[in-house]
């Protein structure tokens, strides 16, 4: 059964759902195969006229000696040859989510209508890379277009798309540390978040829950929203950020690779992790640069891994706002890797995060909040504890304010 077909670039795509449930993405090159070879033959003579201004079109009839109204699907060949390659068609759909190459053979992507479907994950495309040296080139091209590197002093590398390819996040795995399965994953960047009251109506959170957190955000308290990869913890955040915060605040948002765009005039910043040969700007830098800044509102740090955290901790002892995500699906969890090494904060530093947001699957919509708990330190056995202030499964969607801020500890006493 074809769910979906339509057109990406020079590609007819289908997605196809097979009587044992099972997808896959098709993705069929509309130019004839004779086109890209012409293309690749003539390659340096066609680059040579359109860096001396010639259009495209011009080029196609008097390189390639084919009709102007080709020129598009030359226009596309380019963009492949000088592009990403396999790769083009999948970063120009909309529709794919995520990127996922292990070793030679098939490419498999997330695809946002299959997704639908709660047990579906990773779905087979007919696109494939034939052999590790193809890979090994492909991974080589990607760390250019970075402008880093990867090699055997440089076996695992985490950076960013230029931001007109997309600005897409890329992990690549050198076959030195993957014998034989050198690795290519690619977490495209999502498009403008919903709004809160978008999530609200698609009933991913209550309104009460999401006048909850507008209410952290006034009140210059902090939050973490955690839960599983995938799951939405940052388009919440972004969702968050950009419903509750004025543009004129001063906020920080510290990020390993830019998700979260400052929007248009405001008075917003963003910093991002560099490592360039034997430099490296990580976090923990960052973080303290955002300290050293005029920041009095807000910082928010992408995903918390490590010794950031004692820099936000430092922000909230000087009344500011935190918000940031982190792995964890269960509040012990969190609180255990908070207090854990790397991170290793104290017990009273974890209970200065005010609360902590849940996030997981269901099947529609596919991600939503299903917990929200709030932290409290005991000064007598130098604990955390928390206390649930809505669960999905026993409050559902229609709790009030008011109900919540009657079980809140933390905000409840400081109306």
């Amino acid at each position: 059964m074809i769910v979906a077909e339509y057109r990406v670039g020079g590609y007819m795509v289908r997605l196809v759902k097979h009587g044992d449930g099972v997808f896959r993405y098709e993705a069929r090159l509309l130019v004839d195969e004779e086109l890209v070879n012409l293309v690749k033959s003539r390659l340096r003579d066609i680059l040579l006229h359109i860096r001396r201004g010639v259009p495209v079109t011009d080029v196609a009839s008097m390189i390639l000696g084919i009709p102007r109204e080709s020129s598009p699907q030359v226009e596309y060949v380019l963009k492949m040859i000088l592009g990403y390659r396999v790769l083009q068609v999948l970063l120009d759909d909309p529709y794919v989510e995520d990127i996922s190459i292990t070793g030679p053979g098939t490419i498999w992507v997330r695809h946002r209508l299959a997704s639908i479907d709660p047990r579906v994950d990773f779905i087979e495309t007919n696109l494939r890379v034939e052999s590790i040296r193809e890979l090994v080139e492909l991974q080589q091209l990607i760390a250019l277009k970075c402008n880093t590197y990867i090699s055997a002093s440089r076996p695992i590398v985490d950076a960013q798309l230029p931001i007109e390819d997309g600005g897409h996040r890329v992990h690549l795995v050198s076959p030195i540390v993957a014998y034989q399965h050198p690795e290519i994953v690619v977490r495209k960047r999502p498009g403008k978040p919903p709004s809160i009251d978008e999530l609200v109506k698609e009933k991913a959170l209550p309104l009460a829950v999401a006048e909850y957190f507008k209410l952290l955000i006034n009140k210059r308290m902090s939050l973490i929203i955690a839960g599983p990869p995938g799951s939405g913890k940052t388009t919440l955040l972004r969702s968050i950020l950009y419903s509750y915060i004025p543009l004129e605040w001063k906020v920080v948002i510290i990020e390993d690779t830019g998700e979260i765009d400052p929007p248009p005039g405001s008075a917003w910043a963003r910093y991002t992790t560099v490592e360039t040969g034997s430099v490296r700007v990580d976090l923990f830098t960052l973080a303290k640069a955002a300290l050293r800044s005029s920041a009095t509102r807000v910082i928010v740090i992408g995903e918390t891994r490590g010794s950031e955290a004692q820099v936000l901790v430092q922000a909230m002892l000087s009344g500011m706002s935190g918000l940031t995500t982190f792995h964890g699906g269960t509040p012990r969890e969190v609180v255990t890797r908070l207090i854990s090494h790397p991170i290793s904060l104290t017990p009273s530093q974890v209970g200065m995060f005010t609360a902590v947001a849940f996030m997981g699957f269901s099947d529609n919509p596919r991600r939503i909040l299903t917990r929200v708990v709030e932290l409290t330190y005991d000064p007598g056995r130098d604990s955390v504890e928390y206390s649930d202030i809505w669960v999905r499964e026993r409050d559902g969607l229609d709790i009030t304010l008011e109900e919540i801020l009657k079980r809140s500890r933390r905000i409840g006493g400081a109306l």
